[in-house]
């Protein structure tokens, strides 16, 4: 299978692979955030996606069985372009959610102190503090079936960011042991909590140019296709229809990913 008749099977190759390695991480993605959070309930989409996978590596290995050599490098290329794209993106998204929860954090010991100052009791206190947080709302449960509250705040702080829960689960069993002002020692924690977030976003800020910059460099291949095909260079050819073309191309994508992996690697052991 070669010449033009290969171009499609490459493609759908390269897609089916895609699709599988978007539908493996994604399965176990959504099981690292079952098991974070010991819940038990209905596995169904987790298997579904893993089957998904499945297929579809299955499919890929299929499609790429009479290809040569050229078409298995290209596919793998174009897999793994794809499929690093999908985890920078998603490292993104989980970057934004953990902030958002460690200022929701924060924002709960803020609201829980006022509402406990004006007067409210605790389960109204909670019940109105946690009102624009429903993701907690196993919170709100523990405090109006009269449960344990603070195990429930450990319970909602097994997701990343909201880590800052495990202290207000602490002062609040500090308060009731000692008959302490739970509202002052909230404030003392929302400092802490606010105080720790500002270090944080200021480590992100100083590690926002080192990946830029990597990333930034492992797109300059890119352009510099652009400016060999301008210059009639013919560069993709040379990169898809010959054998050290296939080295350079392969070599270079590696290298490339490794690069952009290595410096995301460091930035996450920064952040933590």
């Amino acid at each position: 299978m070669t010449g033009g008749a290969g171009v499609p099977s490459a493609l759908l190759a390269a897609s089916a692979a895609f699709g599988a390695v978007w539908s493996l991480l994604a399965s176990t993605s959504a099981m690292r955030r079952r098991l974070a959070l010991r819940q038990h309930g209905s596995r169904g989409p987790v298997l579904r996606r893993m089957t998904a996978g499945i297929a579809m590596a299955a499919c890929a290995a299929w499609l790429l069985v009479g290809s040569g050599a050229r078409l298995v490098v290209l596919a793998l290329a174009v897999t793994a372009v794809g499929s690093f794209s999908y985890r920078l993106v998603s490292s993104w998204r989980e970057r934004r959610r953990r902030r958002g929860r460690t200022q929701a954090a924060i924002g709960l010991c803020d609201a829980l102190s006022a509402e406990l100052r004006a007067g409210l009791p605790a389960v109204q206190a909670v019940e109105r503090s946690l009102v624009t947080w429903p993701e907690w709302g196993v919170i709100v449960t523990a405090a109006r079936l009269g449960g344990d509250v603070p195990e429930a705040m450990r319970a909602a702080a097994a997701e990343h960011g909201a880590e800052g829960l495990r202290a207000v689960a602490a002062a609040w069993e500090v308060a009731d042991r000692s008959g302490a002002a739970l509202a002052e020692v909230l404030d003392q924690v929302a400092a802490g909590l606010r105080s720790d977030d500002d270090a944080r976003a200021e480590v992100v800020a100083a590690l926002a140019p080192p990946r830029a910059t990597a990333r930034m460099l492992a797109c300059l291949p890119v352009f510099g296709l652009g400016l060999g095909v301008s210059m009639d260079a013919h560069p993709v050819d040379f990169l898809v229809h010959t054998d050290l073309g296939l080295v350079c191309l392969g070599g270079g994508v590696m290298l490339a990913l490794l690069g952009v992996w290595w410096v995301e690697r460091m930035a996450d052991a920064a952040e933590v």
